[in-house]
């Protein structure tokens, strides 16, 4: 497969690494792009908390849920321009937009949408009509409807961050219908979207995380656990022969900084013997035992840090959300429970944050 300049750049947009790393990787994996993100991950090049999927479109998420805070609604509308997201129209159309999502139970999916009128008129009508407005191509790319269960007590949280670049939805479970209309309730689930804006959760919690993503992962830790040993002692065995790690630690580098006259040929040659020789020993001599406890204890790190309850609460590191919502339930005097939350954030592909599950899918491959 040809790897093109645009292939390169889908990679380095989805993991952060240099545009030669995403060159090389894609040349290894044979132009595979999602082989190559692991490929990187496990190289130590790319992070578990780039996204995938972004794309570059502009518009609001709005959140928003009826006075009674039973039902809520969370929807993103996109457009072409920063100059029409900004506009007054255009954030009114997508207000109604998302009222309509509101009021309509029906609605799970933006495809959804395309069912339904809008002053008597087709929503896809509706839709051509501003884009004709505009100039500009509009979409719905998300759209979601929730409702507690019947019989159930509990409120929902709405909040919107940075005129739209991110909503956020949050539902919390009560023990009784006083403790729904607590005040005290309001005010913890306002503080835990807050959080979830600002601290981008996974999941709910590890529980909530698929094992085949768990064991994905391990996979991916154990191999940069590796690489990482295998490259210090490369380093050791570098440095030991006064050759500076950072000139030979790619062919690229090797070659630009012979270049420059920073290093002969000689110490070129030099370097690929020591890193051909202490690699070689170094993967003979590892502990697996070792790296599997190292590894699992990063993942461990990594799911306690990245999932919700887990979280320090950012206006006390002191204390987790789950003390938190301990704390609140002995205040109210019954007990309360995050059940679920939304956050979305403008331009990501509508499978990226449809559910806890489905987040942590996405965020730790």
């Amino acid at each position: 497969m040809q790897i093109t300049a645009q292939l390169v750049k889908e990679l380095r947009d989805k993991t952060g690494a240099g545009m030669m790393k995403c060159k090389e990787a894609l040349a290894e994996c044979n132009g595979d792009l999602e082989v190559a993100i692991d490929f990187l991950r496990k190289k130590g090049l790319a992070s578990a908390d780039k996204r995938s999927g972004r794309a570059t479109s502009q518009g609001l998420v709005i959140s928003l849920a009826t006075a009674d805070k039973r039902t809520a609604a969370i929807v993103e509308v996109n457009c072409e321009t920063d100059f029409v997201a900004r506009n007054e129209d255009f954030a009114a159309f997508a207000n109604k937009i998302a009222d309509l999502v509101l009021k309509t139970p029906s609605v799970k999916t933006a495809e959804d949408l395309n069912k339904l009128t809008v002053d008597g008129h087709p929503f896809e009508e509706f839709i051509k009509s501003k884009i004709a407005t505009t100039g500009e191509n509009i979409s719905v790319s998300r759209a979601e409807h929730l409702t507690l269960p019947a019989g159930q007590n509990g409120i929902f949280d709405t909040y919107v961050h940075g005129e739209g670049s991110i909503g956020v939805l949050i539902q919390v479970k009560a023990e009784t219908e006083a403790a729904a209309k607590n005040p005290e309730l309001d005010s913890y689930a306002h503080e835990v979207a807050l959080q979830v804006a600002a601290m981008n959760p996974i999941a709910l919690s590890s529980d909530n995380i698929p094992q085949e993503v768990k064991a994905r992962e391990l996979n991916i830790a154990i191999e940069k656990t590796k690489a990482e040993l295998i490259g210090k002692a490369v380093n050791k065995a570098l440095v030991k022969e006064e050759i500076n790690p950072a000139h030979v630690d790619s062919e690229d580098h090797m070659k630009s900084n012979m270049e420059k006259g920073w290093i002969t040929q000689e110490t070129v040659d030099k370097a690929r013997e020591i890193i051909k020789t202490a690699s070689a020993e170094a993967a003979a001599t590892m502990n697996d035992k070792m790296i599997h406890s190292i590894a699992e204890g990063r993942l461990n790190k990594y799911f306690m840090e990245s999932c919700l309850l887990n979280q320090a609460y950012v206006k006390d590191d002191k204390k987790t959300i789950s003390d938190l919502t301990n704390e609140v339930s002995k205040a109210i005097g019954a007990k309360i429970e995050l059940i679920a939350y939304r956050r979305w954030a403008r331009g990501e592909v509508a499978a990226g944050d449809a559910t806890p599950e489905e987040n942590a899918s996405e965020a730790a491959g």
